[in-house]
């Protein structure tokens, strides 16, 4: 009776440790470096930047105040001078005064966006913007 309880707990125990040597990881950041941010003070607003895989980057956000319409189509977000998109294109969600929170994946690199201005605009006008750093 020693012998199965024996041959049975190694049995288990194999089976657990192949399940999870097995298992899919969970993603995590491609990056050696640290994830990008813009920290926005004025509208309460923090975005992070982070390399995903070798040309993929994902983009969190979230804004606490200074969003007053709930009309997603005259809200951009603008990095640097090449990129300018509405929150409707972003599927950014408006709840005013707040927006988000927000996720999005896309081709990019982010360290090109380190030192990059980055805005938030209503139509043309800049509700507030700050420059894209490291997280440290």
């Amino acid at each position: 009776m020693m012998k199965i309880k024996v041959i049975a707990t190694f049995i288990a125990l194999f089976a657990f440790i192949f399940t999870f040597l097995h298992a899919t990881p969970i993603p995590r950041s491609s990056s050696s470096l640290n994830p990008a941010v813009a920290i926005l003070e004025k509208i309460n607003g923090v975005f992070t930047l982070d390399q995903i895989a070798p040309d993929s980057s994902a983009a969190f956000g979230i804004i606490f105040k200074g969003i007053h319409e709930n009309s997603p189509e005259n809200y951009f977000i603008s990095i640097g001078d090449e990129f300018k998109e509405s929150f409707k294109k972003l599927a950014i969600t408006i709840d005013p005064h707040k927006a988000g929170p927000w996720n999005v994946t896309g081709p990019g690199n982010v360290t090109a966006l380190v030192g990059q201005k980055f805005a938030v605009l209503k139509n043309d006008k800049v509700l507030d913007s700050t420059m894209v750093e490291r997280y440290a």
